[in-house]
């Protein structure tokens, strides 16, 4: 398992079995998979994982229309995941076909590793 997929799977294990707020999950998540504090700051992974947390796009997460994560990162992750719903089995490469732009940070990773954990939903 990539660091950034095994980031977003123990983030969302500590939202459903622990009730930590997404952005503290993610961060510890991070920290306990990546030595590196620049690699830990990297936007994309974290906004892949927020935007579909936020949104309700992950299993035993209520969405959360307060929180204050817009932008063009958080509407790929979204995209990502809704073409991924649509077409389970899907590669970064068929994602980014689809959607016309490549992720180089993770967050293709993100979405499909965790499609395939079963912890990916629709809204």
């Amino acid at each position: 398992m990539r660091t950034y997929t095994k980031a977003a799977v123990e983030a969302h294990g500590l939202i459903t079995s622990k009730g930590i707020d997404p952005v503290i999950a993610w961060e510890t998540a991070i920290a306990s998979a990546i030595e590196s504090v620049s690699s830990r700051k990297k936007g994309c992974p974290k906004v892949t994982f927020l935007g579909l947390a936020y949104a309700g796009y992950l299993k035993d997460i209520d969405a959360d229309a307060s929180a204050k994560l817009n932008g063009i990162l958080r509407e790929r992750a979204i995209s990502a995941a809704n073409a991924l719903l649509a077409q389970p089995g899907m590669s970064k490469k068929d994602l980014t076909v689809m959607l016309g732009y490549a992720y180089k940070q993770g967050s293709y990773d993100i979405v499909i590793h965790l499609a395939g954990m079963g912890i990916l939903q629709r809204p």
